[in-house]
């Protein structure tokens, strides 16, 4: 490994970003309530079963950034290459994404390699990837996603990667903890790059309407500690009662809330799945769902634009970051803050279901050197604080109506320690488990969806059917 600083264009969007913006979901499904799943309200699936948008001419990159390689093993031979990459959006150059991204640029200035972009849809890339296999013809990188582990990885679709990862590096070192918690047989198959920032399930609301209205402000009680469940209904409860035809809440959002209970459905120790059906504390989210729906407190559907007056006036908008344009430019004159879901006020952090950023290297795939590149460059990305400066400054720009607290409220969901990674583990267990219409995901809204009026019906129901599925694997 040597030592070198070479100045090199460096795309803007983060690695976070990039998978969002060209598609709604990077796996084809929902998420099976992990990342950008954020559930229910009732809203419909928006599921994208289309490819990318064209391919555009790369034209170059608005800022220049020195990077320094010397976390990067630049002695194995790639220049010239080509890694072969099959998913539903291009991770070059696009007519919607005219940069490139960081990853990107690393990995074709620093190691002198190129990504030919492979295209499937949503809806059959997993059965394109399986032919591609079966037929000789192995892609090298495969999108990750909730159904990886260990469904597909089981079936043999995937290699090991620690012959390719250097844990010991620090770059990759404080993502090795996270790794394990996906090993499969002893073998590493999953290397973390980071989290999706457009991912992340957030609450929008007026502060505007909430000085007028006199409320607490949410904002001022998530950063003085006190934003958990009881202040999340309390808020909605007054905001109803001062008012005719108000609701408290709307949007895409009760899947995500039922994970800052802190316990998933189905956890894994890395040898052993675990059914939690029974947990307390998803007992009491989703009691707190049965609460606001019995209340009607909840407007029930995804909305866009004018989503605190469309139907009737509501205190908080749940969705995806990706909204955050769509609300302001809908309320011009009012302030728009942004805020976490509240956290369970039995526990002292806020769980928060996170979309991992990955690749898988598939079997068959013999082009071990670029796929390391590869990695190695979307780590980096992540990892080099640089970086992360340089794409807020670009995403303030280019999204005018947010301000720099919005942006930093987000990004500090990426901290592990006061946000815990939440995932359940079984979303990958089977098909009967998983996508939207498996057993995880219709147990994290069975409340919201209408599917239920009680969970402990919901719960009862599932439990033996999870017992069985796992029992498949332990």
């Amino acid at each position: 490994m040597r030592r070198k600083t070479k100045r090199i264009l460096a795309g803007i969007m983060s690695a976070a970003m990039i998978a969002s913006f060209a598609a709604c979901s990077d796996d084809g499904s929902s998420d099976s309530g992990n990342g950008g799943g954020g559930g229910g309200g009732g809203g419909a699936s928006t599921e994208e079963t289309t490819t990318t948008t064209a391919k555009t001419e790369w034209t170059g990159d608005d800022y220049e950034v020195d990077v320094a390689d010397n976390d990067l093993d630049t002695a194995i031979d790639t220049q010239g290459k080509t890694l072969k990459y099959m998913g539903f959006y291009d991770i070059n150059p696009t007519n919607d994404e005219p940069e490139r991204s960081v990853m990107l640029t690393i990995f074709e200035d620093v190691y002198g390699a190129k990504v030919e972009y492979i295209a499937t849809t949503s809806a059959t890339q997993f059965d394109d990837l399986a032919t591609a296999i079966i037929g000789g013809t192995s892609p090298d990188i495969f999108i990750h996603s909730d159904r990886t582990f260990p469904y597909d990885i089981s079936k043999n679709q995937f290699q090991p990667i620690d012959s390719l990862i250097d844990w010991t590096a620090p770059m990759w070192a404080e993502k090795k903890e996270q790794a394990d918690k996906f090993m499969w047989n002893g073998e590493h198959y999953i290397a973390p790059f980071g989290y999706k920032f457009e991912d992340y399930q957030v609450l929008m609301y007026s502060k505007t309407r909430v000085e007028d209205e006199g409320l607490d402000d949410p904002y001022e009680l998530y950063r003085a500690g006190e934003w958990d469940w009881d202040n999340f209904v309390r808020l909605q409860k007054e905001y109803q009662s001062a008012g005719n035809d108000r609701y408290g809440i709307c949007g895409y959002w009760a899947n995500a809330f039922v994970y800052t209970a802190g316990d998933p459905i189905v956890d894994y120790d890395g040898s052993k799945f675990t059914n939690n059906i029974y947990s307390a504390n998803i007992e009491r989210a989703q009691g707190v769902l049965e609460e606001l729906f019995a209340n009607n407190l909840v407007k029930v559907g995804w909305y866009l634009g004018d989503v605190f007056d469309n139907g009737g006036e509501t205190l908080f908008y749940g969705m995806g970051p990706w909204a955050i344009d769509h609300v302001a430019d809908a309320y011009p004159e009012e302030e728009i803050g942004v805020i976490p879901l509240p956290r369970n006020p039995e526990m002292n952090d806020y769980y928060v279901s996170k979309k991992l950023y990955a690749y898988m290297w598939v079997k068959g795939s013999d082009n071990a050197d670029c796929v390391k590149a590869w990695f190695d460059s979307c780590r980096l990305a992540f990892y080099d604080p640089q970086y992360a400066d340089v794409t807020k400054e670009k995403y303030l720009k280019n999204h005018p109506t947010w301000t720099s607290e919005i942006y930093d409220t987000i990004l500090e969901l990426d901290n592990d320690e006061k946000f815990p990674y939440a995932f359940d583990y079984g979303s990958g267990i089977s098909e009967a488990m998983t996508g939207d219409d498996g057993y995880i995901r219709t147990l994290y809204e069975c409340i919201s969806n209408g599917t239920y009026e009680r969970w402990s019906q919901a719960r009862d129901e599932f439990a033996n059917m999870i017992d069985a599925e796992i029992a498949a694997y332990n």
